[in-house]
């Protein structure tokens, strides 16, 4: 069943750089990201939960299937789609040697795109959601809903000194970076939602207002895991022969990489053990090696104004003129992961070396099983060897990708202009520190045609601008999210982005 939803999904998809997003799907996708305020049926369990009362159209009950979206912030880019579909799918799928060869230009454009203005690092994401199921009803002012979902994330960061030999010069020290980061994980959520009004502080305002809150629990299957950061910089001072250099080293794994990281510790070729112990990607995900259980939870104040009268009856009347309110944490919990496990507290090593490094002839992309390949084919020594035996082999535990997300929606009739801010607690595969801001606005000259567009922006990263559009029947939906992304330092855009609801019912 995986393998046909996958292929499927992986047809449709080619990418968009969504940083610290709980859910995305093809409708907030094409409204900039955001969803606080916005998502209303089943994702809502992901994303703010309290949503689920809000009953935006005709309907007592929504089920949907298929939904999916896929994000990509590429290193290189093409303007062609073909091309930049193919170049995508080398990011999930496990690592071939050859894939990620570079020329000079290639550098050249890697620097001039990602490292501007003497940057050190480059931060990327890829991301993959899929909501296979989901159902959502209102009852007796209370809304209930079940959704099912695997998401696959991955965001790697590396040093601009992988690509060039040229210094960073800062108060007199010449600097060299070759950080290198990776974190990936794959999670099945199962998740029940639950939302009510409280009289919180209902009535505070003349006109007719709700108080919302929502709380879905959820039970998580989880799928391969890595998390493996090296930091590893160089610095002299002007007029000192001496380069100095500083690493740390940490490493956490579940799963086939994991087979794959004792194998290249035990002799085998980096290439050899990537081969031998990694699967397809689709086959990869239906791999468990632990589980997890979390909690998303959502507020949202209502205020309606004119003659908007469905607050004082959610099953019936949908809401068509109002602001919108809300806060929401997503991803409070933790996974356990048991199977297949390697982890490696951190180490740090500070020593003296002859030279700065020497730059890469491949990029680093976060392709599963390339971290091994890039460490022993580019790496200035080897961090793996140089701690194989502080490494541990028991079980260990994560905090899921906790984040905090807040909005305000302004609904006219026939259009909604919203803002969303999303921030994590903390860099994951899923997540950035970052806060991120997202702009949309939908406009309906018909009422079965809703015309969506957005912006997404975030300091360091790539904006994006997204469009999309859907038929929306009485019964039946069908929704399509596009974006196109620019660096803020370039005039260079690319299609980085595609999103599909097969099939939405409402009855």
């Amino acid at each position: 069943m995986w393998k046909v939803l996958t292929t499927i999904f992986m047809g449709f998809m080619c990418a968009i750089n969504i940083f610290a997003q709980p859910v995305v799907t093809p409708k907030n996708l094409a409204l900039g990201g955001g969803g606080t305020t916005y998502i209303t049926d089943f994702h809502a369990n992901f994303y703010n939960p309290a949503n689920l009362l809000i009953n935006d159209r005709t309907k007592k009950v929504d089920i949907g299937f298929l939904s999916g979206t896929s994000t990509f912030n590429g290193v290189l880019n093409f303007e062609n789609p073909l091309y930049q579909k193919d170049n995508y799918l080398k990011y999930f799928n496990k690592f071939s040697s050859g894939d990620f060869d570079l020329t000079q230009a290639n550098k050249d454009l890697i620097i001039d795109t990602h490292y501007k203005r003497e940057r050190l690092n480059s931060v990327h994401q890829s991301r993959f959601d899929a909501t296979t199921f989901g159902v959502n009803w209102i009852s007796n002012n209370r809304a209930y809903s079940i959704a099912t979902r695997t998401r696959v994330g991955s965001t790697f960061e590396a040093g601009r000194n992988w690509y060039t030999d040229q210094l960073v010069v800062e108060n007199n020290v010449s600097m060299s970076n070759q950080d290198l980061v990776h974190r990936y994980q794959v999670l099945h959520e199962f998740s029940f939602g639950y939302s009510e009004s409280v009289g919180l502080i209902n009535g505070l305002s003349s006109r007719l207002d709700n108080f919302l809150i929502g709380f879905a629990p959820k039970f998580i299957l989880a799928g391969p895991y890595q998390n493996t950061e090296w930091r590893n910089e160089y610095s002299r001072e002007n007029g000192s022969p001496e380069i100095n250099r500083s690493q740390v080293f940490n490493h956490q794994s579940a799963g086939n990489l994991t087979e794959a990281t004792q194998s290249y510790m035990n002799g085998i070729l980096a290439n050899q053990a990537v081969n031998q112990s990694l699967e397809p990607f689709q086959d990869e995900l239906t791999n468990i090696h632990g589980y997890g259980a979390g909690v998303d939870v959502g507020f949202t104040y209502l205020l309606t104004f004119g003659s908007d009268l469905s607050t004082l009856n959610t099953n019936q009347q949908p809401i068509k003129r109002s602001v919108r309110l809300s806060f929401s944490i997503n991803d409070i919990g933790f996974v356990h992961y048991s199977d297949k496990t390697l982890h490696l507290e951190e180490t740090t090593n500070n020593a003296t070396t002859a030279s700065f490094p020497s730059e890469a002839d491949e990029y680093f992309a976060g392709a599963p099983g390339q971290y091994l390949n890039f460490v022993e084919q580019h790496g200035d020594g080897d961090p793996f060897a140089d701690n194989s035996s502080n490494f541990e082999t028991g079980s260990f535990s994560t905090l899921l990708p906790t984040s905090f997300n807040g909005g305000i929606l302004i609904e006219l009739n026939r259009i909604k202009i919203m803002g969303d801010m999303s921030i994590g607690i903390s860099n994951n595969a899923f997540n950035s520190t970052r806060l991120v801001t997202s702009l949309g606005a939908e406009l309906r000259p018909l009422n079965f045609l809703p015309l969506r567009g957005g912006l997404q922006f975030g300091p360091g990263l790539p904006g994006s601008f997204n469009v999309g559009s859907a038929i929306e029947t009485r019964f039946w939906d069908l929704s399509l999210g596009l974006t196109v992304s620019a660096r803020s330092f370039t005039t260079a855009t690319n299609l980085s982005g595609a999103g599909v609801a097969v099939l939405q019912f409402h009855l």
